[in-house]
């Protein structure tokens, strides 16, 4: 227990970010199943049969969406962070640590800054789960003045977040960890290839069987329920095809990042440099770009559905109800990882400083690398879009072109624009302060 708070204290500066992502995953995740079986005891104690199934649709749909946003963002972030430090656990079992030991020390500081994420969301999910009920009164539900009051099991809610999605990211990284020949974690300039792994290979062959058994129903067979029940099973569908996407990203991202940066004509050094900086750290392009694009296909296929269904309303405000806490996630998620890899990122412009770049060189690099960032997650969102809205047509049985016409079309502009801002303007900051560091003193560091 030494070694693993004594090298916590060594890399608080990278872990501070990962830990800050972990309690607002912890926090959003536990307090939007706190807001959702408040509301229903409630409304059981009231006797509202009706507002019971209505707090459990609503309430289902926020506590999946933002537990699987904080599962899926948190985790990654976990798993870049063991990653960028692979060269201090080689040193681990260069200085003779026993690799089952260094396994064993690594899922221990993870059990421990899960759990400390955890304790620190607990007086925040309540806030998150008021926040929620006065959100879900405002679209007309009558919740019988439910109020998010403090129980013991929302301790374990907490605590069960923090924890979870810490071990999940890196469980896989911390067993490669333990395996990697001490000379090829040293010797490897790029990041290391992505392994899909037992975990998520079942879970991708889960999410596509749910794809499949989704989209047979929608799209090709008369059910019952008539066309909103088929609508209903391509939404499930398409949910599950984003999910799929995303759970393989670094075979789905990577690539798409590499497609269209290739149509781009620039023969500038800067975009260059950019370019050939993402495709070599894809571990770290793909945990920043996840997030972005995490919640830019869930408010794409939202706004689809809330645009074909009936009485529904593609809105914004009606998508921040349901995806108010994933925006908050991914957020944080995306510029906790921008932040944590500063220094790999100081780094690698230290040493094309010496190489002969001239600062403002290095600096349109890192700002570059922002728009590559931010126009894979559109990008990916606009794929999302087109293919959501082709197979809920379908499911509804009414022209493609209608449904894209319907689009708020301004309001999903606004939204790639401030992911476009929000990772160049934070890159942009990260290149104001390299600039102001000594290439020698950070390659000595």
């Amino acid at each position: 227990m030494r070694l693993v708070l004594s090298d916590i204290r060594m890399q608080a500066s990278m872990w501070l970010w990962t830990f800050l992502c972990a309690v607002v995953g912890a926090a959003c995740a536990a307090g939007s199943v706190i807001a959702m079986f408040t509301a229903v005891s409630t409304a059981r104690t009231a006797g509202d049969a009706r507002m019971v199934s209505a707090s459990i649709a609503l309430g289902g749909n926020i506590v999946f969406f933002t537990v699987l946003a904080a599962v899926g963002i948190v985790a990654s972030t976990v798993g870049l962070t063991l990653t960028t430090q692979r060269r201090d656990h080689a040193l681990w079992a260069i200085l003779g640590i026993p690799r089952h030991r260094i396994r064993l020390i690594l899922r221990t500081e993870l059990v421990v800054l899960g759990a400390a994420a955890g304790a620190l969301a607990v007086p925040l999910a309540p806030l998150v789960a008021s926040t929620a009920l006065a959100q879900w009164t405002t679209t007309g539900l009558d919740l019988h003045g439910a109020t998010a009051g403090f129980h013991l099991w929302h301790v374990g809610a907490s605590v069960l977040s923090g924890v979870a999605p810490c071990l999940l990211g890196g469980w896989g990284v911390t067993r490669r960890a333990a395996k990697t020949p001490e000379m090829r974690a040293f010797r490897d300039l790029s990041d290391p290839p992505a392994r899909p792994g037992v975990t998520r290979s079942v879970l991708a062959f889960c999410l596509l069987a749910g794809v499949v058994g989704m989209w047979i129903p929608g799209l090709g067979l008369e059910l019952k329920g008539g066309i909103e029940q088929r609508t209903a099973f391509a939404f499930a569908g398409d949910l599950f095809l984003i999910c799929l996407l995303l759970l393989m990203g670094p075979w789905v991202l990577t690539p798409l990042m590499r497609f269209w940066t290739a149509l781009v004509p620039s023969r500038g050094v800067a975009w260059h440099l950019a370019v050939q900086s993402c495709r070599t750290r894809a571990a770290r392009s793909v945990a920043t770009v996840l997030p972005f694009a995490l919640s830019l296909s869930f408010v794409g296929l939202f706004m689809v559905m809330g645009n074909v269904m009936p009485g529904s309303t593609a809105g914004l405000g009606d998508v921040l109800v349901v995806l108010g806490w994933v925006f908050a996630v991914s957020w944080v998620g995306g510029l906790a990882v921008i932040a944590l890899v500063g220094r790999e990122r100081t780094r690698d412009s230290a040493i094309v400083t010496v190489a002969g770049a001239r600062p403002g060189v290095v600096t349109r690099s890192t700002i570059y690398e922002g728009v590559i960032y931010a126009g894979t997650a559109i990008v990916f969102g606009a794929i999302a879009i087109a293919v959501s809205s082709a197979t809920i047509a379908v499911g509804a049985e009414i022209s493609v072109v209608r449904v894209l016409d319907g689009l708020p079309w301004a309001t999903l502009g606004v939204l790639a624009g401030v992911t476009l801002v929000t990772t160049c303007l934070a890159l942009a900051l990260q290149a104001a302060r390299v600039s102001r560091t000594v290439a020698a003193r950070a390659l000595r560091s």
